[in-house]
């Protein structure tokens, strides 16, 4: 295996879901994604047009963490990815287990994120993740998970 020099181009995409109006509204997920942001461009010099914010506070509509927007905002990710690039992705918001359907977990369980619009759109499955995000990053490419869920 190669190891990331990350050297590359640098990547994120930072998604904070506070699910405003809803019973089980929670409160920071949005100043989270904001903050991690801010850090990513101070401490590790992200360019502001390479990280991709999702939050239920923005007003334009692809801004939103909907189910669309966050699998659509996945494959922007690692789209064109190479050897020494460095790409992260930070999720918050509520998560949780469902069961697991194709036979990969030992537990029995896959974990889940739940977008804003769940209720109709449903929630994204880590096999779904691991299918856009990693099985196929180039060797060399360093991809760095953040995820702050909190269960439902």
């Amino acid at each position: 295996p190669v190891f990331s020099k990350c050297t590359g181009r640098k990547k994120a995409l930072c998604i904070g879901i506070n699910y405003t109006g809803q019973h089980n509204a929670l409160h920071g997920c949005v100043n989270d994604a904001k903050n991690v942001r801010k850090f990513l461009m101070k401490q590790w010099k992200f360019k502001p047009e390479d990280i991709f914010l999702l939050t239920d506070d923005a007003a334009h509509r692809h801004q939103q963490p909907t189910r669309a927007n966050i699998i659509d905002a996945m494959h922007w990710l690692v789209r064109d990815a190479c050897p020494h690039d460095s790409l992260v992705f930070h999720y918050s918001g509520h998560g949780g287990q469902t069961r697991d359907l194709d036979g990969d977990e030992v537990d029995g369980l896959d974990e889940v994120i739940f977008p804003v619009d769940y209720k109709h759109a449903g929630h994204i499955v880590d096999d779904e993740m691991h299918l856009i995000m990693v099985k196929d990053l180039p060797n060399g490419c360093r991809l760095t998970v953040c995820p702050f869920g909190v269960e439902m």
